[in-house]
């Protein structure tokens, strides 16, 4: 079992790490959603993009302010994988 941390007490090289794999996720299923024509793609897209670009920033700011982006990362691709499980086919047993 992995041990959860919260973001306030990593260092900030942890944090910047964090930041860029959920902008990663984020970004690898902005994709899919855009193929599949997800009515919330741009979103996806634009705040991968956005952590992309400040994550080194985000992880020195104070973590309230990394917390808040990556809280939204995570309701965003909730929001999709959800979605995701609303259209996948039933497998008969």
């Amino acid at each position: 079992m992995s041990h959860k941390m919260p973001l306030e007490d990593m260092s900030r090289e942890r944090r910047e790490a964090v930041i860029r794999a959920l902008a990663s996720k984020l970004q690898s299923s902005a994709e899919i959603a855009k193929v599949q024509q997800y009515p919330n793609w741009p979103q996806l897209e634009e705040l991968a993009a956005t952590l992309f670009r400040d994550s080194s920033d985000l992880a020195r700011a104070e973590p309230e302010t990394a917390r808040t982006s990556v809280m939204e990362g995570i309701r965003l691709l909730g929001q999709f994988q959800m979605s995701q499980i609303a259209i996948k086919p039933r497998i008969a047993h």
